[in-house]
């Protein structure tokens, strides 16, 4: 009897897993690669995301498709997401942030979701690494993309919440603990070539992180079933501007993967 290699059959035997990486703007890149998953018919079981990944996952797995989370990405700019304070504990207050998603996903909680998704923070007081996976979907992004020093830490039951790529900016350990025996897991920062030099004290923070970040990024990507690292040499941490080119490149990443996907899909 010939076996059915259809997707939505394989998937049915092996659930898929993303993992969504943390990365600023070049987040814009996840686009790409949920559209060349929802035009192949692979629909993620389970997500997970760090940062501006948990951004995206949460649009995703409240149902938005591709198309339509590329029609907010481009009709959304820096002063859609946070407002500049009185230096306390960070330059810039990310409340807008929370509004806008909390606005986008209908005010839902993570158990209303249509897709189970987990969104990684990190404790700052207790050098913590925090999954949410309960409460407000908006609050548990604004505390995953609250990059310290810039943006303001995000209060949640009695912590101090900041960017979760600190400790596991590819989130890829997290996916398959909820149940997902093949993984994806789409890296942001795969290179560490020279760039320009920093121009300003966010730059300097920005590249702070980069090289923090990198090693964890690494890790997740290694643990990986099947590593997706767009080509995003020379695309900024902060700048919104270069929409369709980081949408190609994530597709274009994607594309290449999908030979392995489909590999991984098989076994068993």
């Amino acid at each position: 009897m010939k076996r059915d290699f259809s997707p939505l059959r394989l998937l049915r035997r092996r659930k898929l897993g993303l993992a969504l990486g943390g990365g600023g703007a070049r987040g814009l890149a996840h686009i790409g690669v949920l559209k060349v998953l929802e035009e192949e018919n692979l629909r993620p079981d389970f997500v997970a995301g760090t940062s501006v990944g948990s951004l995206v996952g949460a649009l995703h797995c409240c149902g938005y498709t591709w198309r339509q989370i590329h029609d907010v990405a481009a009709s959304t700019n820096w002063n859609d997401l946070a407002s500049v304070v009185v230096p306390r504990m960070g330059l810039v207050n990310t409340k807008k942030l929370e509004r806008l998603v909390d606005r986008l996903v209908g005010g839902k909680s993570f158990e209303e979701l249509l897709v189970p998704l987990r969104v990684v923070a990190t404790d700052i007081t207790r050098g913590e690494e925090v999954i949410l996976a309960q409460g407000p979907v908006s609050r548990a992004v604004r505390a995953s993309a609250s990059i310290p020093g810039i943006f303001e830490p995000t209060r949640w039951e009695g912590r101090l919440l900041v960017d979760g790529g600190l400790l596991d900016n590819v989130p890829t350990g997290v996916v398959r603990d909820m149940g997902a025996k093949v993984v994806i897991a789409v890296n942001l920062s795969g290179e560490r070539s020279a760039t320009r030099p920093p121009e300003n004290i966010l730059d300097v923070m920005l590249y702070s992180l980069q090289v923090l970040i990198h090693g964890q990024s690494l890790r997740g990507t290694a643990a990986a079933d099947v590593p997706v690292v767009p080509d995003l040499t020379g695309f900024s941490y902060r700048n919104l501007g270069r929409l369709e080119e980081m949408v190609e490149r994530g597709e274009a990443a994607m594309r290449a993967a999908l030979p392995a996907l489909r590999r991984r899909l098989r076994r068993g």
